[in-house]
């Protein structure tokens, strides 16, 4: 670490879901300046980086961790500089606890106001970006099968269908015809809550990562998403920088109308038949390719270190040269090719690999190890632990 950047007492908090962009993250608070306390269940990738200075267990009840972090901020002394939330299902557990003053010093929006609402509901989210004259495509939120088949007659085949709240694709199903609707109306209208009917837009898919202080974007970077895994609305596992005069312009306006403050990113689709930027949904949280960010000529740790020290320095990614390459994203894309049977991904996967975080690497490592581990193994090692 740089001997000119000065340290900062960060406090990085999971639940209990394994996401791969967090676990990335340390590094980059490392390289930031920061020392990274971990607030997290047991047994999650992230908990095995070398960056991680101290490791808090807690439980994967969410409200119990909730209240363990209000626990940790109230003896903590002196405060942390910075608390980040590390991705969704933590997020809506302190959103229960909206209005309470120990939120004041971390939550990413005001827990006051409307924004709460605007960054965990999807269908929150497109009316407001609809109400600030931003494209998208046209939804409806409905309530109940009759209306979810109205708001389909009228946006055509296929279209998106999308509960309101998920991560990852989780929460998001697309319906190709009449016969895989009914099927997908059922997995995700659960306990009778609305769903959003979204037009299919015809495109390249992909995202920008943005740094956000108070609502003003200082540091982002765009790229396609030609590869998801394991399903299409899944996680990328690959993508190819780009460039677009919309995108600046569409986060400016997410961070004026959500005042967020820190990592987040949007997700979009560059429509084919006009070469436009139509915004599809938010994700409030560290994503997985912030790291990617040697390949856009910016620093998020930079950027972030001016954040933390009260310094608001705006810088925009360089000019992207082309052809830009394929960038497969690691452990993503290992399950990608594995899956795909194709040799050239799997060598091609390595060069995203985390080597200079060696416990992290095996931690995936492991996974991907389990993941395909026949059942019958599985239970023979689960016997086998237990046993010692």
């Amino acid at each position: 670490m740089s001997k000119k950047l000065l340290p900062y007492e960060v406090l990085l908090v999971a639940s209990g879901i394994d996401a791969t962009g967090l676990a990335r993250f340390p590094y980059l608070l490392y390289k930031a300046g920061c020392r990274v306390t971990l607030l997290s269940p047991p047994g999650l990738a992230v908990n095995r980086s070398r960056f991680v200075a101290c490791h808090l267990p807690t439980s994967n009840e969410l409200e119990a961790s909730a209240l363990h972090l209000k626990e940790v901020l109230s003896t903590q002394n002196p405060p942390f500089t910075h608390v980040l939330i590390g991705d969704e299902p933590i997020l809506i557990a302190l959103a229960e606890h909206q209005g309470e003053a120990w939120l004041d010093s971390f939550f990413p929006v005001d827990h006051r106001s409307k924004a709460v609402e605007i960054i965990l509901s999807k269908h929150t989210f497109y009316d407001e970006m609809v109400g600030a004259g931003l494209y998208m495509p046209y939804s409806k939120i409905c309530q109940g099968w009759i209306e979810v088949e109205e708001a389909v007659k009228r946006a055509g085949y296929p279209v998106i269908l999308k509960a309101s709240h998920g991560s990852t694709g989780s929460a998001v199903h697309k319906v190709h015809d009449s016969s895989e609707l009914k099927p997908c109306y059922t997995d995700l209208a659960a306990n009778d809550e609305p769903l959003l009917v979204q037009q299919f837009c015809e495109g390249a898919l992909g995202a920008t990562d943005v740094l956000y202080d108070h609502g003003v974007p200082v540091c982002w970077q765009s790229s396609y998403k030609p590869e998801s895994w394991p399903t299409p609305l899944s996680a990328s596992s690959a993508r190819i920088m780009m460039e677009h005069p919309d995108i600046e312009h569409i986060i400016s306006e997410v961070g004026r109308i959500t005042g967020f403050h820190g990592f987040a990113a949007v997700d979009w689709i560059q429509e084919t038949s006009s070469d436009r930027i139509c915004m599809l949904e938010l994700n409030p949280r560290p994503t997985p390719s912030y790291h990617l960010d040697r390949h856009s000529g910016i620093s998020f740790s930079h950027s972030f270190n001016q954040l933390l020290s009260g310094q608001r320095t705006i810088t925009p990614p360089k000019p992207v040269s082309q052809p830009a390459p394929l960038i497969k994203l690691f452990p993503q894309s290992l399950y990608w090719a594995i899956d795909n049977k194709s040799f050239r991904g799997f060598i091609l996967c390595w060069n995203d690999a985390p080597w200079y975080d060696p416990l992290l690497l095996a931690a995936y490592l492991r996974r991907v190890l389990v993941h395909y581990m026949p059942q019958r193994w599985r239970d023979t090692l689960k016997r086998y632990v237990r046993k010692n």
